[in-house]
C-alpha cells in the first residue's frame, strides 16, 4: 500500500542531500508539493499517480537548487532593491511592491475611520483604536495572502464575513462601565484572526499540521519585522518632531494623526511581504530566539515555583501576579512552537528536547497554580469577564500542555515520532483561536456589555 507521509519524507531527504537549500526553502517546496497532489487527487487521480506526476513538475534536485541559490543571502538586499534581469519578473516585482504601498494606504485609511465619526487620536478614545487595532493591521495582510495566494472567492468571502463581523461586534455593541468585555476584546481579536490568516496562508491545505506549522514560522518572522519596522518608524517620527520643534514648527498634531495611524496600521502588511519574498537573513530569528530563551523560561519559572512556595504568596491573593503568570505561559507556549518550527521531525530525540519536556512541565505546574488562583478568586468575587476568560484560557493551556508533555515523552522514550508530536499540537492549535472569537463576540451579551 502506497504511503505518502513515508514517500514526501524521503523526497526531503533527497532534496536536502544534494545541495545548499536551506530548511524553509525545503519547507516551501514540500508545501507546493502537498497543493500539487491535493489538486490532482481532488481531479480524481490515485495518491500515488498525483505524487509521481507533482514530482515531475517540481524538477529534479539540482535544478531547484539551482533556482534557490540565485536568493542567496549574500544577495538578499541587492534583489529586493535592484530591479530583475527580464522585463516580466520587473513587471511581477513592480505589481507586488505597488500592490503592498496600496495596502499600507488601505490600513491607514481604515485606521482614520473613527476619526470620521468624531473619534481623534486622543487618551479618552483609547479604547476605540485598541479593540479595532487587530482589524486595522489585519486586513491589509489577509487582502495581501489572498492576493499572492489568487485565492478562490470561497476564501474571499469567508474573510470578507468574518472581518466584518468581529468589526460590527466591537463598534456597535453597546457597552457600560468598567467596559471589561470591550477591553477583553483588544487582545482576543487579533488571536482569533490569526485563525483566518492561517487558512489563508496555506489556502486549499490549511488542515494539513505542516502548512499549520508553517504559518507559526511565518507569523513568528512576521513580528520579529514588524518590531523592527516599528521602532524604525518611530525614531523616524520621533527625530522628524524633533527637529521641526528646532525651526519653530510643531508637528506633534501630524505625527499622531497621520504617521502613527498609517504606520501602525500597515506595519503588518510590509512586514508580512518581507518575510513572503524572504529577503533577510533574519528571517529565522523567531526559532533562533525561541531556542535561546527556552532555558531562560525554565529557570525562571522554576524560581517563580520555588518563591510562591516558600513566600506562601499565590495569584488567589494577586491579581497582578496572575495575570503576569498568565502572559508568561502564553509566552511559553510561543516558545515551543517557535521551537518545533525549527526542528526537523525527522532527527532523532536528543538533549535538547528534554529541555523541551522540561520547560513544558514547569509550565504545567505553574498553570496548575494560576488554576488555583483563578478558582479561589471565583469562590471568593464571584464570576465576571475577566477571571471567565481567564478561567477558559488556562484550562486551555492545561490540556495543550498536557498534550505536549505526553507527545515529548512518547518522542523521547521511543514510542513514537516527533512529527506525532507536531501533528498533536497544530491539531490543538485552532482551540485558541476560537475560545478567542468566544470571549470577543459572546462575552458582551452574557455579561451585560460590562
Amino acid at each position: 500500500m502506497f504511503d505518502l507521509e513515508s514517500q514526501i519524507r524521503k523526497w526531503r531527504r533527497h532534496v536536502q542531500s544534494v545541495g545548499s537549500l536551506g530548511a524553509q526553502d525545503v519547507e516551501e517546496l514540500e508545501s507546493h508539493l502537498r497543493d500539487s497532489i491535493d489538486e490532482l487527487t481532488e481531479r480524481g487521480v490515485s495518491v500515488e499517480e498525483a505524487f509521481i506526476v507533482s514530482i515531475r513538475r517540481m524538477g529534479d534536485a539540482q535544478a531547484l537548487d539551482h533556482e534557490f541559490a540565485k536568493v542567496s543571502t549574500e544577495n538578499v538586499w541587492r534583489q529586493l532593491l535592484v530591479p530583475a534581469a527580464d522585463e516580466d519578473a520587473r513587471r511581477k516585482q513592480r505589481t507586488e511592491i505597488t500592490v503592498v504601498l496600496l495596502l499600507v494606504l488601505l490600513g491607514g485609511l481604515l485606521g482614520k475611520i473613527p476619526a470620521l465619526f468624531g473619534h481623534p487620536v486622543v487618551e479618552e478614545n483609547a479604547l476605540i483604536y485598541a479593540r479595532n487595532a487587530g482589524l486595522f493591521a489585519f486586513t491589509p495582510v489577509a487582502a495581501y495572502l489572498i492576493w499572492r495566494r489568487a485565492l478562490s472567492l470561497r476564501f474571499v468571502a469567508v474573510a470578507a464575513v468574518t472581518f466584518a463581523v468581529f468589526a460590527l461586534a466591537v463598534n456597535l455593541y453597546p457597552s457600560h462601565p468598567p467596559h471589561h468585555t470591550q477591553i477583553l476584546a483588544v487582545p482576543h481579536v487579533p488571536i482569533a484572526l490569526l485563525l483566518l490568516l492561517m487558512a489563508l496562508y496555506a489556502g486549499p491545505g490549511w488542515r494539513r499540521p505542516s502548512s499549520r506549522l508553517d504559518f507559526v514560522r511565518f507569523g513568528g518572522e512576521v513580528f520579529i519585522y514588524a518590531v523592527l519596522l516599528a521602532l524604525g518608524w518611530l525614531v523616524l517620527s520621533l527625530v522628524s518632531g524633533a527637529m521641526f520643534i528646532l525651526a519653530g514648527v510643531d508637528i506633534t498634531p501630524f505625527i499622531v494623526n497621520w504617521l502613527a495611524v498609517f504606520g501602525g496600521c500597515g506595519v503588518a502588511v510590509v512586514a508580512a511581504y518581507l518575510v513572503e519574498k524572504k529577503k533577510g537573513a533574519i528571517e529565522t530569528i523567531a526559532p533562533v530566539l525561541a531556542r535561546i530563551f527556552t532555558p531562560l523560561f525554565a529557570v525562571l519559572l522554576l524560581g517563580l515555583i520555588i518563591t510562591m512556595a516558600l513566600t506562601g504568596q499565590g495569584p488567589s491573593e494577586d491579581r497582578e501576579l496572575l495575570i503576569m503568570l498568565d502572559i508568561m505561559l502564553a509566552l511559553v507556549l510561543g516558545l515551543v512552537l517557535y521551537t518545533m518550527s525549527a526542528r526537523d521531525a525527522e532527527k532523532p530525540a536528543d538533549w535538547w528536547d528534554g529541555v523541551v519536556l522540561a520547560l513544558v512541565v514547569l509550565a504545567l505546574i505553574a498553570d496548575g497554580i494560576a488554576l488555583s488562583g483563578i478558582v479561589g478568586r471565583l469562590a471568593t468575587y464571584g464570576f465576571s469577564p475577566n477571571k471567565t476568560a481567564a478561567l477558559g484560557e488556562n484550562i486551555l493551556l492545561m490540556v495543550n500542555l498536557i498534550l505536549l508533555a505526553l507527545g515529548y515523552l512518547r518522542f523521547l522514550s521511543g514510542r513514537s515520532r516527533y512529527q506525532t508530536v507536531i501533528d498533536w499540537q497544530m491539531r490543538y492549535l485552532p482551540a485558541h483561536a476560537v475560545w478567542a472569537a468566544f470571549v470577543a463576540l459572546a462575552f458582551p451579551p452574557l455579561f451585560g456589555f460590562v
